[in-house]
């Protein structure tokens, strides 16, 4: 019996299913892919095929949950249904997905293998996400609305009785004293009626102006002015111990006030110290700060004298979870310099790095000087 077209039939079924449909190694390696993920990712079958783990089909979340949760349930229960996880394109676009998948059990002398079917669920999460955020919205300004009016009422309560009720009996009190001539003209005693009367009334357009004021909406008073020196003192409080412990010096120049969310900038330096001590040389540590400025931007350095790195890795020092050494030669998540590089988009700003092996390291941020023009969330 000729079975060909049948196979034919079955390959077309699975190269142009409706579904992506992808096998891998226990590892993570592709070791096959249909035709409708492909067009998904925008990949050629080269590209991927025993070229590409899992893994790297993955976003900064959706690998910690591949390692921590999906894998381990595949190992542990041999399948696992409707896992919610991003895909990234070639392009680094989000694809999300709903993914199914269950293990073939091992063939002697071989791993086990892994056979997933994906869904293209982006319409569904692009419905979901604008529901989400008109609820959200809707709740927050419900919710803002309410303190604020309680706050107009709590602050025009002590604005217009506790404040204003006292001041406008001391005002109509010195009136009378003023009336009956209890002050004559050139008198000591004049001229201190004459201050009184006038810091009243100024302490009574103070609470005016302040009343309205308050009617201001402040939604977008989101960074105030910080002092570097000052980010940089609780930085080095927070990491004091390990300054101790490794003898490192800081060299700390007079440094600018930015625009900026002070705690989220500690963590910065923080990062940067810190990093500076753990990547240190068989020299004890010594870490320079200094700065240049120009009509629009701030660059902060950031300089040490430690082991360094090849330049050629200076971009993936930032990227999420990436790591130059091993744990067991350097402790550490690789998520430190991403954090950097995330407060800084936060801020409207930029990190890089210049670095030598055996000589030291140079991490530089740009900053806005009057912060950024909009906030990334």
């Amino acid at each position: 019996m000729n079975t060909q077209p049948i196979l034919e039939e079955a390959e077309d079924l699975y190269q142009n299913a409706p579904f992506g449909y992808l096998s891998m190694r226990e590892d993570g390696l592709i070791i096959n892919i249909n035709g409708t993920l492909l067009d998904w990712l925008d990949y050629e079958r080269d590209e991927i095929v025993y070229q590409k783990p899992f893994q790297e089909l993955l976003g900064m979340g959706g690998k910690i949950y591949f390692e921590t949760h999906m894998l381990p349930l595949l190992q542990m229960q041999g399948e696992i249904s409707e896992i919610n996880i991003e895909l990234k394109t070639k392009e680094s676009i989000k694809l999300p997905t709903l993914v199914n998948a269950k293990r073939i059990p091992a063939r002697s002398g071989s791993q086990s293998v892994y056979r997933l079917s994906v869904l293209d669920i982006t319409q569904r999460k692009q419905y979901e996400l604008e529901l989400k955020k008109a609820r959200e919205k809707a709740e927050q300004t419900v919710k803002r609305l309410k303190q604020v009016n309680e706050d107009l009422e709590q602050f025009a309560y002590t604005a217009s009785h506790d404040l204003q009720a006292p001041l406008n009996t001391i005002s109509g009190l010195m009136g009378l004293l003023e009336l009956n001539g209890y002050f004559p003209d050139g008198s000591e005693g004049k001229k201190y009626f004459s201050l009184i009367k006038s810091n009243a009334e100024r302490m009574k357009m103070m609470i005016k102006d302040l009343l309205e004021y308050s009617k201001i909406d402040g939604d977008e008073l989101e960074f105030d002015e910080v002092s570097l020196n000052e980010v940089c003192g609780y930085a080095l409080e927070m990491i004091e111990n390990q300054v101790n412990e490794s003898s490192a010096t800081f060299l700390i120049a007079e440094l600018p006030i930015v625009f900026g969310d002070k705690i989220q900038l500690v963590r910065l330096f923080q990062n940067l110290f810190s990093n500076a001590i753990k990547y240190r040389s068989e020299k004890d540590p010594v870490i320079k700060v200094e700065f240049e400025e120009n009509a629009d931007e701030i660059t902060v350095f950031v300089k040490d004298n430690g082991m360094g790195f090849k330049q050629e890795f200076a971009d993936q020092v930032f990227g999420f979870m990436k790591r130059l050494h091993t744990h067991s030669s350097i402790s550490g998540t690789g998520i430190g310099l991403s954090a950097c590089k995330r407060i800084l988009e936060i801020h409207g700003g930029t990190i890089g790095a210049k670095s030598e092996p055996g000589i030291g390291s140079n991490f530089y941020f740009k900053l806005p000087k009057n912060g950024p023009m909009t906030k990334t969330v």
